[in-house]
């Protein structure tokens, strides 16, 4: 699947690997663009991964990561979710199995050039036709690109699968000296010094006086923290990653935030569970937090957390679409944004404590899509409304409060 031409075609220089193969099987997320083209990659004397982009001869289209370049375990996997499988394309008779909810890889024309960005399908006009030609249109919701947030029509030409599976294993020759360098105990120990959390090993007191003093510490430190979210590999084992992917993030720097208040969640939902859903349907890199909740309450309150106010619109338009409900598979409890507010401000409180344990992730804690025009939508519906008037009583209660305290105190 070619992808169309940045730049014109200069010279050709062709790097060679260290075992001198190109093979062009992988989808690669450039950083100009943030367009999809089919690539291959070449390992030049183990510290430099040469990105070539099909079709383009040109060594000055290739894009050069050195293992230098990285110094969080965060830009491992932010540098990994560059690279899949090649994506292939629908066939006119496969037309009955891309329905709604499926994210796909397709073309996007653009300043006279076609470009491929991920996309949701978000509604299918079905059409009568023979298997040699398919009429049918496709409302896609676009994840990223141009027309991020935004939805158009397209055909099934340039709709392809985004496919699954193991990555050129050159990717992880590369990767290998860089994993060594940040798991080594004087990286663990600088990251831990700055961002203390309650151990497993440690007493709350012993914890808490150092949290207590690191605070006074850090109190005018601009490297400040925040939370960020990484699907992660499993094979980072410091007890800051294991205690961080709890709370669906790791520790960074960066102290500014936007985020959406949620509610109506599973009580015992993972934040992990969280992050993971929202990234898998809207390759947007987010954290979350579940926050705890009365004995007497059914549910939960929560919050997603991303780093551009961009960012936050398409995960709310994402979680308000009409077309869907998100709901717990155990419950079918929807997800509610009872109020149309964009927050911004610091996460940088330790709410590891709090969160539900990682290993609990699964108990009532899995999500789905249920679309329009299903059973299971209409309950999701039911539900929702009736959280709704619930919670429009408790508000009203709220107010009639707020007043008779002000009465009784006279203030205004």
């Amino acid at each position: 699947m070619s992808r169309t031409k940045r730049h014109h075609l200069q010279t050709p220089i062709m790097a060679i690997s260290d075992d001198g193969k190109i093979t062009y099987d992988l989808d690669y997320r450039s950083k100009n663009d943030d367009a999809w083209y089919t690539a291959g990659v070449v390992l030049e004397k183990g510290k430099q991964l040469r990105v070539k982009l099909e079709s383009f001869e040109s060594s000055d289209d290739d894009e050069v990561f050195s293992t230098a370049n990285f110094s969080k375990h965060h830009e491992i996997e932010e540098f990994l979710d560059r690279f899949r499988p090649v994506s292939v394309p629908f066939d006119h008779d496969e037309c009955s199995t891309l329905i709604e909810g499926t994210k796909v890889c397709a073309t996007y024309t653009y300043d006279g050039s076609v470009r491929y960005f991920d996309a949701i399908v978000d509604a299918v006009y079905f059409k009568e036709h023979t298997p040699e030609k398919c009429l049918c249109t496709y409302l896609l919701f676009w994840q990223h690109g141009p027309d991020e947030g935004n939805i158009t029509a397209a055909p099934i030409d340039g709709i392809c699968h985004i496919m699954s599976g193991a990555l050129d294993p050159k990717i992880t020759d590369f990767l290998k000296p860089v994993r060594e360098k940040l798991t080594r105990p004087s990286s663990q120990s600088s990251h831990t010094s700055k961002t203390p959390f309650l151990s497993r090993k440690t007493s709350s007191n012993q914890t808490l006086k150092k949290l207590q003093a690191s605070s006074s510490d850090s109190s005018s430190n601009e490297d400040s923290s925040s939370v960020r979210f990484s699907k992660g590999t499993g094979k980072f084992k410091t007890e800051l990653y294991n205690q961080d992917k709890e709370m669906g993030g790791i520790k960074e720097t960066g102290s500014h935030h936007h985020y959406i208040i949620l509610e109506n969640l599973e009580k015992n939902l993972s934040p992990v569970i969280m992050t993971e859903f929202i990234h898998e349907q809207t390759s947007i890199t987010t954290s979350a937090f579940v926050f705890p909740s009365l004995s007497t309450e059914t549910y939960a309150r929560g919050a997603v957390i991303v780093d551009t106010r961009q960012k936050l619109k398409m995960i709310h338009e994402f979680i308000t679409n009409p077309n869907h409900f998100i709901v717990s598979k155990l419950t079918g409890r929807p997800w509610v944004i009872g109020e149309d507010v964009f927050r911004d401000g610091a996460f940088n409180i330790n709410l590891h404590m709090l969160q539900p344990k990682s290993e609990n992730k699964n108990i009532g804690g899995k999500l789905k899509l249920v679309r329009l025009g299903t059973e299971e939508y209409e309950r999701a519906k039911k539900s929702k409304d009736l959280y709704m008037e619930f919670r429009n009583h408790v508000n009203g209660l709220v107010k009639r409060l707020d007043m008779e305290e002000k009465k009784k105190w006279g203030t205004n």
